[in-house]
């Protein structure tokens, strides 16, 4: 039996003058540097939000709610946004989630902010999480996620960095790190199944169960930038799935990545036309679009609105 099932995303305007501010007031009153996990990219915004609610209104209609994650902010397109699209989201502030944890704000850390979001009040024991840079670009069904009480997971087993003999002392990076460090947590000390950036199917119960030792909670939560001393919650989650025979590995439903900013332009419309043509290709991630070339940024916003529907298009009887 289908349950209902909500969407999670995670978004910040970092053009926002007040978040700025808070930004900057936080790293003057601690004493420190700008980390490069609190690069401009990570929070600065090209309306990504709308085609990601966008899409999962067109291609994934069988959702219930989407519970917008967000430090006192709303994004602009939903002042003009009316019912019943409207009605199905609702803005949640850091500051919800993080009841009883109110010492570790503000934070700026997605980590830690990951760490939470089963907190949200009303949220469905199923849920999937996007972060606003992903997409739907076809339709999906429930259970392309979740199936007989098992997570419908997407990625590949790798070998940890330290288990590779001729490399181990080469620096990998951080996507990679808080993944391992997630593998590890959850028993497993020589492989990974490592995770691309696609939406991720969860289920609330897993984390209540989890965190029931707060220790592990709080010590993910402390640190208000990423820090290397972090897992990767969704990671666990899914290794934890993995190891309990809750997890269903599927290869059938495909993803492209585009960095806007390091692939080329060449690398950037192939990637589209592979998931134009290829019907497996179900998501796309688009990373960084603030940071790239004005054409090559109207090129991929020319490329999401073929692929997902406008909100007029959407509510049009």
């Amino acid at each position: 039996m289908q349950e209902l099932v909500d969407a999670v995303i995670t978004w910040v305007d970092g053009n926002d003058p007040a978040h700025q501010k808070k930004l900057a007031t936080y790293l003057e009153n601690k004493g420190i540097e700008r980390p490069y996990s609190a690069h401009p990219t990570r929070y600065n915004q090209c309306g990504e939000i709308e085609y990601c609610i966008r899409s999962i209104w067109a291609y994934a209609p069988w959702i219930n709610r989407v519970f917008i994650v967000t430090d006192n902010q709303t994004p602009s397109f939903l002042e003009t946004l009316k019912s019943p699209l409207k009605d199905k989201i609702i803005l949640i502030d850091h500051r919800t989630i993080f009841r009883d944890f109110e010492a570790y704000l503000p934070t700026f850390n997605s980590l830690s902010l990951e760490s939470v979001l089963w907190r949200i009040p009303r949220l469905s024991n199923q849920f999937i999480y996007f972060n606003d840079d992903c997409f739907l670009i076809r339709p999906v069904k429930y259970e392309d996620f979740f199936q007989d009480h098992s997570l419908v997971i997407r990625g590949e087993w790798k070998k940890q960095h330290h288990k590779k003999w001729f490399n181990k002392n080469k620096t990998i990076d951080d996507h990679r790190h808080f993944q391992e460090r997630s593998a590890q947590l959850a028993g497993y000390s020589k492989y990974f199944f490592h995770l691309p950036h696609i939406p991720f199917a969860l289920q609330r119960e897993d984390f209540d169960l989890i965190f029931q030792e707060q220790h592990l909670l709080q010590k993910n939560l402390q640190f208000p930038f990423r820090d290397k001393e972090q897992f990767h919650p969704i990671s666990f989650m899914h290794h934890l799935a993995i190891k309990s025979k809750r997890a269903i590995i599927d290869s059938q439903r495909q993803s492209i990545m585009i960095n806007a900013e390091t692939h080329s332009q060449n690398k950037v419309m192939k990637r589209m036309n592979r998931a134009d043509k290829k019907k497996g290709i179900v998501f796309a991630c688009i990373q960084s679009m603030d940071m790239a070339s004005d054409e090559k940024r109207q090129l991929l916003i020319d490329w999401l609105n073929k692929r997902i529907p406008t909100i007029n298009e959407l509510t049009k009887e």
